[in-house]
């Protein structure tokens, strides 16, 4: 077995620590706060969760990068099939990209809210499209796989 096995286990357990207490800091500090009165307030909260969500982003793309190392070298063939991965992941996020606006609708602005800009709008497009872009095909998969071992075992 590959030695970064452990490594990850323990990346796992402790990002998903991190994450429960942060989920546990957001629904405690937003309990008694008005949304509609009170953002400010709300923003300080939930800012520490947009962080770390964005680390979260940063180190799945390095180790997507970085691990899939040791096993290209081990065996080049493999290389084809994580291209292909990552090919496919530039792909949904250029076609999430084609489809994303970089207008909001002014109605769902709250009241003595900032507007936000057009590239801070474009980007939360972008990861929601591709996120269901990703959904989907992780639904047809499923799906799909699903009925081939059926009729497999047939």
């Amino acid at each position: 077995m590959w030695k970064a096995n452990k490594f990850v286990n323990i990346l796992l357990w402790v990002l998903a620590i991190v994450s429960v207490a942060l989920c546990g800091y957001a629904f405690i500090g937003c309990g008694n706060l008005d949304v509609v009165t009170q953002v400010p307030e709300m923003m300080e909260v939930i800012n520490p969760m947009l962080v770390w969500s964005y680390i979260l982003i940063g180190i799945a793309a390095v180790l997507t990068i970085f691990l899939p190392i040791p096993q290209m070298i081990e065996n080049p063939k493999s290389a084809i099939g994580i291209l292909v991965g990552i090919l496919a992941f530039v792909v949904v996020v250029g076609v999430s990209y084609l489809f994303a606006s970089e207008y909001l609708d002014p109605r769902l602005i709250l009241p003595g809210q900032e507007v936000p800009s057009e590239g801070t709008v474009k980007f939360s497009d972008v990861n929601l499209i591709s996120t269901y872009i990703m959904l989907g095909a992780t639904i047809l998969v499923t799906l799909a796989s699903s009925v081939v071992n059926f009729l497999k075992l047939r």
